[in-house]
This record gives C-alpha cells, sequence and structure tokens, in this order.
C-alpha cells in the first residue's frame, strides 16, 4: 500500500521563517563565510563581511579578525586597500602579522590611533563570535544612503553619484583614480536560449579600482579575449565573481549585469507553416 505524504502550506511557512530566523541570528553574532554559499540566508550587514583566520585558525585564545567591507566603503576606495596597502583581493592569502600592522603596514596604515582606532584595541577586530558595543552599527552606517534589494541592500554605486559616500585615498594619500567611461557590450549567447546580454561600465568601476587590478590578472585587455569566461566559473569566484560573489553586488541580482534588450525567440518553422495554413484555410 503506498504511503501518502501531505504537505501542509502552514508548517512548510512556519519551518522557513524559522529558518530564516536561525540564520540572521547566527550570522549577526559572526558567522561569516569566506566563499559564497546561495543556500544561506544572510542579512544585510553580512554580506561582504570577511573572516580572517589565517594565524588564528589553530589558535584558542586569539579570534579570528571579523572584517565587515560596509564599514570601509563609505569612507575609501577599493584601491585604498587593494592597490595601495597590498591586500590580495582573495581573503588569507596576505601575510598580515601583528607586528607588520604595529609598524604601520596594512591595517595600521588607518589603525593608528589618528585615523581610527589603534591597533592595540585588539578585541575590536578579533572579535569573531563576539559582539562588541564600540564599534559602529551596520543600520548607523548605511541610514540614509540608497537603498537595493541586494546584498547589503545599498546601491552603493548610486550613493557615491550622490556625493553620500567617498571613494577616497589613504589618509594623506593620493587621489589618483581616473574614471573611464566607457560601456562594453560582452555577448552571453553561448547557449540557446540564452539571457540578455552583459553591460560592463567601466565608469562606476574606474571610481574605485585602477585598471591594473582587472587587466591582465583578472581579464584579458582585449575584445572577445576571455572566451572561457561562463557564469559556473563566475559563481565559483573567478572573473566576475572574484569581487561579486564577496563584496561588489552579488549575482542574485542578474538582470543588473544581463541589462540589454532581451533576445527575441526563434518562432519554429513549424509553428509559423500552421499560421499561414490557417489564414489560407489550407
Amino acid at each position: 500500500m503506498r504511503s501518502k505524504v501531505i504537505i501542509r502550506p502552514l508548517a512548510v511557512l512556519v519551518a522557513f521563517a524559522a529558518s530564516a530566523v536561525i540564520a540572521s541570528s547566527v550570522f549577526a553574532q559572526g558567522d561569516v563565510t569566506k566563499e559564497t554559499d546561495f543556500r544561506k540566508i544572510k542579512p544585510p550587514s553580512a554580506h561582504g563581511t570577511v573572516l580572517m583566520n589565517r594565524s588564528t585558525a589553530s589558535s584558542t585564545e586569539v579570534k579570528p579578525v571579523v572584517f565587515p567591507h560596509w564599514a570601509h566603503r563609505d569612507k575609501y576606495s577599493c584601491k585604498a586597500c587593494h592597490t595601495d596597502i597590498g591586500f590580495k583581493l582573495k581573503s588569507n592569502t596576505t601575510g598580515v602579522t601583528q607586528a607588520d600592522i604595529e609598524a604601520g603596514k596594512y591595517c595600521g596604515e588607518c589603525h593608528n590611533g589618528k585615523a581610527a582606532f589603534a591597533a592595540t584595541e585588539c578585541g575590536r577586530c578579533h572579535s569573531y563570535g563576539t559582539e562588541v558595543k564600540e564599534n559602529r552599527k551596520f543600520d548607523d552606517a548605511v541610514k540614509g544612503l540608497p537603498a537595493d534589494h541586494f546584498g547589503n541592500k545599498v546601491d552603493w554605486v548610486k550613493a557615491l553619484s550622490e556625493k553620500k559616500i567617498k571613494a577616497g585615498p589613504l589618509p594623506g594619500g593620493k587621489d589618483d583614480l581616473q574614471a573611464l567611461d566607457l560601456d562594453i557590450i560582452i555577448p552571453a549567447a553561448k547557449f540557446t536560449p540564452h539571457p540578455p546580454d552583459v553591460k560592463f561600465p567601466h565608469k562606476p568601476h574606474t571610481e574605485q579600482i585602477d585598471c591594473a587590478t582587472c587587466h591582465t590578472a583578472i581579464f584579458k585587455q582585449q575584445k572577445g579575449g576571455n572566451p572561457e569566461m561562463n557564469m559556473m566559473k563566475i559563481i565559483a569566484g573567478q572573473y566576475c565573481g572574484v569581487c561579486h560573489t564577496k563584496v561588489a553586488f552579488p549575482l542574485d541580482d542578474c538582470f543588473r549585469c544581463h541589462s540589454q534588450p532581451a533576445p527575441k525567440a526563434e518562432e519554429p518553422e513549424k509553428d509559423k507553416k500552421d499560421k499561414k495554413d490557417e489564414k489560407t484555410g489550407e
């Protein structure tokens, strides 16, 4: 006798709501991931928050560092840290030590008690699993910024264009970024059916990073020079996914990139013939 499976909509809804609450509470306590996991429900404050545990993974005394990009990107450009200071784009691949920081390198460029709180306030960064009352709160940091539907729920590009945030250099540094106002259309027609083509705007990228960040370490600087690029590789953290899986607006926002007119589906010849026959009555 075949057993029946009864799905109760209310029970499913309650279970989903409970999972969302649990996930939100876990992330609020510092549970951040190094790689993208589309199965997890992340609150806006968790997007772009990186766990730095290269030196503390085996320690029972020193907690890993929790680095929130949102707390830094309203003042500084991406170039300030990833080019001028030398932080690699992939987390936990830069050999940072406490001695370096105390010598004014890496985080110590700003965290010297002048531009930002001193590096001797260890618990404000080594905060995995704890709540630091002294640190700026996410809701306060993004209050009044243009809203978005994904990631931090902040439209950072619009916020910069409206001068509600800065993309500045390091303290005492030179603001030498040159924005390039150039749009590139990237065909998405490798497969059929396919989504709309991608419009890549250089301007909002070059307001934050220099050309050498992408060319040629990530992209070959030539039209059609990256034929092996596809969504699976991007989701895996390559190409656009170097930033758009972790810090920049996430891949959930499909049509922010696939923004060109939708392709028209070709009508099969058989359907065309059937319509013609209907008109002629044959």
